[in-house]
C-alpha cells in the first residue's frame, strides 16, 4: 500500500471518528511516569496506546547472529517504517510499545530514531526470551545465576542500553513450557529482582503459539504468577502476552480477577468475532480494566528485502474499533482499553504480593 492510500484509509478509520480521552488525563494518577527511549514522560501522557508492536527483528536463531552479525541498515528501515508511524502519529495514536526481545533484534538507538522522526512515544524492553523452542537463548543466560541476570537488566535501567543512553521501559520474557523448566524459573525470579529494583513492568509471550490443549498456556501462565508470587510480587506487575491463544476464556477471568494484565495482542482483520467474544466476556465480568489490546504487527525482518512482509499497524483501529462500536462497547470502554489500561500497566512503580 502506498502512503498516500495508507493515510486515507487511517483517516476514514475510528481515529477520524474522534478515538476517545486521547490526553489520557488522570489515567494512571498520582504523578506515575513511563520510560520512553527518548527518556521519562507523565504516564498520563501516552494517549492512545499500542501496547504490543514490533519495529526491527532479526530472527535468526542467537548462535547465527552471533556468528554473523548483520546491523539494521538504519535508512531503509527508517524509510519503510516511518510513513506508517507518521500516519498513526497524526490520526491521533500516540505511544507504541515495541516489544522486540532482547536477543530478536532490539535496536535502541534505532528505535529512538524513529521515535524522534514520527513524533510518537516509543517503549523498548530489557529481559530474556525463552520461547520459540529455545532459538534466542543467548548463552549467558544459561551461565548467570537468577541475581546476575538482574544485575544485567538493572544496569540497562540504570545506564542505559548498549552505550545508547535508552532505558527500558518493560522487561520483556519468553516462556512456553508446561510445566516451567528451572531455566524458566530462574528467569521469573531475575525478572522479579528486576521489577523489584526498577517498578517495570513484567510482560510476557506465554506458550506456544499455533493450536495446543485447552488449558496449556493457561498452565504455563499460571505456573508464572505462582513464582512471581513466591518472588513477593503482586499479580499486576504482570502481562499475559498472547493471553488470545488461550481458547479457555475462563482462565482469562481467572487471571484477571487476581490482579493480572491480560493482553490480547494479535489482532488482525478477520478476527473480530473471536476479539468481541473475548472482550465482551471480560465486560460482562467487570474487568475490562485489567485488558490491553493491540496486534503484534510491524516486524521488519533483518535480511529480507525491504523487510520481509510487513504487518500493518492501522487494522485495530480501521477494523476492531468500529467492530466494538457496534458490539455496544462505548466511548468510556474504548478509552479504558486504549489510554487508561496501558498508562497504568506500563507506569514505573514497584507492585509487591500484598
Amino acid at each position: 500500500m502506498h502512503r498516500r492510500e495508507f493515510l486515507g484509509t487511517v483517516a476514514a478509520s475510528a481515529f477520524a471518528m474522534a478515538l476517545p480521552a486521547c490526553s489520557g488525563r488522570g489515567a494512571a494518577g498520582g504523578g506515575a511516569t513511563v520510560m520512553t527511549v527518548r527518556g521519562p514522560i507523565d504516564a498520563d501522557a501516552m494517549g492512545v496506546t499500542l501496547a504490543h508492536e514490533h519495529l526491527y527483528a532479526d530472527l535468526r536463531p542467537h548462535a547465527e547472529q552471533a556468528a554473523t552479525p548483520l546491523p539494521p541498515d538504519a535508512n531503509a528501515v527508517v524509510a519503510t517504517l516511518l510513513p506508517h508511524l507518521r500516519a498513526l502519529r497524526e490520526a491521533g495514536c500516540r505511544t507504541l510499545v515495541d516489544c522486540t526481545a532482547t536477543t530478536l533484534g532490539r535496536d535502541a538507538a534505532l528505535i529512538r530514531r524513529l521515535s524522534e522522526a514520527s513524533g510518537l512515544h516509543m517503549l523498548t524492553v530489557t529481559g530474556a526470551y525463552l520461547a520459540a523452542g529455545g532459538r534466542f537463548i543467548p548463552p549467558y543466560a544459561m551461565r548467570e545465576t537468577d541475581a546476575q541476570l538482574a544485575s544485567r537488566w538493572t544496569r540497562e535501567w540504570r545506564e542505559g542500553i548498549d552505550g545508547t543512553g535508552v532505558r527500558p521501559g518493560l522487561i520483556k520474557l519468553g516462556i512456553e513450557n508446561d510445566p516451567l523448566a528451572e531455566l524458566d524459573r530462574k528467569v521469573l525470579r531475575a525478572a522479579a529482582r528486576t521489577h523489584l529494583e526498577t517498578g517495570l513492568v513484567i510482560a510476557a509471550h506465554t506458550g506456544p503459539w499455533g493450536e495446543v490443549e485447552p488449558g496449556r498456556n493457561a498452565r504455563c501462565a499460571f505456573a508464572q504468577l505462582e513464582t512471581l508470587d513466591a518472588a513477593g510480587l503482586a499479580p499486576s506487575a504482570w502481562i499475559w502476552v498472547h493471553a488470545q491463544n488461550e481458547v479457555m476464556g475462563e482462565h482469562h477471568v481467572q487471571a484477571a480477577r487476581r490482579g493480572a494484565w491480560v493482553s490480547f495482542d494479535g489482532f488482525r482483520p478477520g478476527q473480530e468475532s473471536q476479539y468481541l467474544s473475548m472482550l465482551g466476556r471480560m465486560r460482562e465480568a467487570g474487568l475490562l480494566e485489567h485488558v490491553l489490546i493491540s496486534q503484534d504487527a510491524g516486524w521488519y525482518n533483518a535480511g529480507q528485502p525491504g523487510g520481509g512482509e510487513f504487518k500493518p499497524y492501522d487494522p485495530l483501529f480501521t477494523v476492531l474499533v468500529p467492530a466494538l462500536r457496534g458490539a455496544g462497547f462505548d466511548e468510556d470502554a474504548i478509552a479504558t482499553l486504549l489510554v487508561r489500561n496501558p498508562a497504568r500497566a506500563f507506569a514505573i512503580g514497584v507492585r509487591k504480593r500484598a
